[in-house]
Protein backbone atom coordinates (compact mmCIF):
# COMPACT_ATOMS: atom_id res chain seq x y z
CA UNK A 1 0.00 0.00 0.00
CA UNK A 2 1.11 3.56 -0.73
CA UNK A 3 -1.11 5.96 1.19
CA UNK A 4 -1.31 9.61 0.20
CA UNK A 5 -2.32 12.65 2.20
CA UNK A 6 -3.04 15.78 0.16
CA UNK A 7 -2.33 18.80 2.37
CA UNK A 8 1.38 18.79 3.16
CA UNK A 9 2.73 15.99 0.95
CA UNK A 10 1.06 16.90 -2.36
CA UNK A 11 0.00 20.48 -1.56
CA UNK A 12 2.91 22.09 0.35
CA UNK A 13 0.68 24.66 2.03
CA UNK A 14 3.50 26.00 4.24
CA UNK A 15 6.01 26.64 1.42
CA UNK A 16 6.97 30.28 1.00
CA UNK A 17 7.75 30.86 -1.78
CA UNK A 18 6.15 27.92 -3.57
CA UNK A 19 8.63 25.67 -5.40
CA UNK A 20 9.04 26.39 -9.12
CA UNK A 21 7.76 23.02 -10.25
CA UNK A 22 4.38 23.52 -8.52
CA UNK A 23 1.34 25.00 -10.25
CA UNK A 24 -1.53 26.87 -8.65
CA UNK A 25 -5.02 25.40 -8.98
CA UNK A 26 -8.17 27.06 -7.71
CA UNK A 27 -10.72 24.53 -6.56
CA UNK A 28 -14.32 25.46 -5.97
CA UNK A 29 -15.16 24.76 -2.33
CA UNK A 30 -18.63 26.22 -2.18
CA UNK A 31 -20.92 28.65 -3.90
CA UNK A 32 -18.46 31.58 -3.63
CA UNK A 33 -15.39 30.08 -1.97
CA UNK A 34 -12.33 28.78 -3.79
CA UNK A 35 -9.32 26.94 -2.36
CA UNK A 36 -5.86 27.72 -3.67
CA UNK A 37 -3.92 24.47 -4.00
CA UNK A 38 -0.34 24.12 -5.20
CA UNK A 39 0.47 20.82 -6.91
CA UNK A 40 3.45 19.37 -8.76
CA UNK A 41 1.94 17.75 -11.88
CA UNK A 42 4.91 15.34 -12.05
CA UNK A 43 3.97 13.75 -8.71
CA UNK A 44 1.32 11.65 -10.43
CA UNK A 45 3.83 10.06 -12.77
CA UNK A 46 6.32 9.53 -9.93
CA UNK A 47 3.72 7.90 -7.67
CA UNK A 48 2.36 5.68 -10.45
CA UNK A 49 5.93 4.55 -11.19
CA UNK A 50 6.58 3.86 -7.49
CA UNK A 51 3.41 1.76 -7.32
CA UNK A 52 4.30 -0.13 -10.51
CA UNK A 53 7.89 -0.79 -9.43
CA UNK A 54 6.90 -2.02 -5.96
CA UNK A 55 3.63 -3.77 -6.80
CA UNK A 56 1.88 -1.54 -4.27
CA UNK A 57 -1.62 -0.10 -4.45
CA UNK A 58 -2.05 3.67 -4.28
CA UNK A 59 -4.85 4.92 -2.00
CA UNK A 60 -5.95 8.21 -0.45
CA UNK A 61 -5.55 8.72 3.30
CA UNK A 62 -6.66 12.34 3.43
CA UNK A 63 -9.38 14.49 4.91
CA UNK A 64 -10.20 15.38 1.30
CA UNK A 65 -11.76 11.90 1.21
CA UNK A 66 -13.52 11.30 -2.15
CA UNK A 67 -12.86 14.85 -3.34
CA UNK A 68 -9.23 13.77 -3.72
CA UNK A 69 -10.38 11.67 -6.70
CA UNK A 70 -12.30 14.51 -8.33
CA UNK A 71 -10.13 17.52 -7.48
CA UNK A 72 -6.54 16.35 -6.87
CA UNK A 73 -5.96 13.07 -8.72
CA UNK A 74 -6.97 14.35 -12.17
CA UNK A 75 -4.64 17.34 -11.81
CA UNK A 76 -1.77 14.94 -11.11
CA UNK A 77 -2.69 12.40 -13.76
CA UNK A 78 -3.70 9.79 -11.18
CA UNK A 79 -6.51 7.34 -11.86
CA UNK A 80 -9.35 7.13 -9.32
CA UNK A 81 -7.92 5.62 -6.13
CA UNK A 82 -9.54 3.89 -3.20
CA UNK A 83 -10.34 6.26 -0.34
CA UNK A 84 -9.84 5.39 3.31
CA UNK A 85 -12.73 6.89 5.25
CA UNK A 86 -12.12 8.08 8.81
CA UNK A 87 -14.80 7.69 11.46
CA UNK A 88 -12.76 7.65 14.71
CA UNK A 89 -12.08 11.23 15.79
CA UNK A 90 -9.99 10.12 18.80
CA UNK A 91 -7.57 7.98 16.81
CA UNK A 92 -7.00 10.33 13.89
CA UNK A 93 -6.44 8.21 10.76
CA UNK A 94 -4.76 5.24 12.41
CA UNK A 95 -7.77 2.96 13.09
CA UNK A 96 -9.14 3.30 9.56
CA UNK A 97 -5.71 2.79 7.98
CA UNK A 98 -5.11 -0.27 10.18
CA UNK A 99 -8.39 -1.81 8.99
CA UNK A 100 -7.76 -0.95 5.33
CA UNK A 101 -4.09 -1.97 5.13
CA UNK A 102 -4.56 -4.96 7.44
CA UNK A 103 -1.61 -7.28 6.77
CA UNK A 104 -0.19 -5.56 3.70
CA UNK A 105 3.14 -3.72 3.55
CA UNK A 106 2.57 0.00 3.91
CA UNK A 107 4.26 3.27 3.00
CA UNK A 108 2.33 6.34 4.10
CA UNK A 109 3.12 9.95 3.12
CA UNK A 110 1.69 12.47 5.61
CA UNK A 111 2.69 15.64 7.43
CA UNK A 112 0.78 15.00 10.69
CA UNK A 113 2.34 11.90 12.25
CA UNK A 114 3.04 14.00 15.36
CA UNK A 115 -0.68 13.98 16.18
CA UNK A 116 -1.94 11.28 18.58
CA UNK A 117 1.52 9.95 19.40
CA UNK A 118 0.23 7.08 21.55
CA UNK A 119 -2.09 5.91 18.76
CA UNK A 120 0.82 6.12 16.29
CA UNK A 121 3.03 3.99 18.53
CA UNK A 122 0.21 1.45 18.98
CA UNK A 123 -0.35 1.36 15.21
CA UNK A 124 3.36 0.80 14.47
CA UNK A 125 3.69 -1.78 17.26
CA UNK A 126 0.77 -3.86 15.95
CA UNK A 127 2.37 -3.82 12.48
CA UNK A 128 5.91 -4.56 13.72
CA UNK A 129 6.19 -7.73 11.59
CA UNK A 130 5.13 -5.86 8.44
CA UNK A 131 6.80 -3.17 6.39
CA UNK A 132 5.33 0.01 7.87
CA UNK A 133 7.02 3.22 6.81
CA UNK A 134 5.42 6.42 8.05
CA UNK A 135 7.18 8.97 5.87
CA UNK A 136 6.87 12.44 7.30
CA UNK A 137 6.66 15.10 4.60
CA UNK A 138 7.34 18.69 5.60
CA UNK A 139 4.38 20.85 4.48
CA UNK A 140 6.91 23.48 3.43
CA UNK A 141 8.49 21.18 0.82
CA UNK A 142 6.01 18.50 -0.28
CA UNK A 143 7.05 15.06 -1.50
CA UNK A 144 10.62 15.04 -2.80
CA UNK A 145 12.88 12.56 -4.55
CA UNK A 146 14.28 11.72 -1.09
CA UNK A 147 10.81 10.71 0.15
CA UNK A 148 10.25 8.51 -2.89
CA UNK A 149 13.66 6.88 -2.38
CA UNK A 150 12.77 6.23 1.27
CA UNK A 151 9.56 4.51 0.11
CA UNK A 152 11.47 2.31 -2.34
CA UNK A 153 13.95 1.39 0.38
CA UNK A 154 11.12 0.47 2.76
CA UNK A 155 9.48 -1.82 0.20
CA UNK A 156 12.81 -3.49 -0.50
CA UNK A 157 13.04 -4.40 3.20
CA UNK A 158 15.98 -2.17 4.02
CA UNK A 159 14.36 0.54 6.14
Amino acid sequence: MILLDVDGPLHPWAANPKPDRYRLFEIKAGWRRRLRVWLDPDHGRQLRQLAQDTGAELAWATTWLHRANTEIGPRLGLPPLKVIEFHDATGWKYPAVARYAYERPLVWFDDDFGLHASRREEFVHKRRRLTTALIHVDPATGISAQHLAEARKAFSGHL
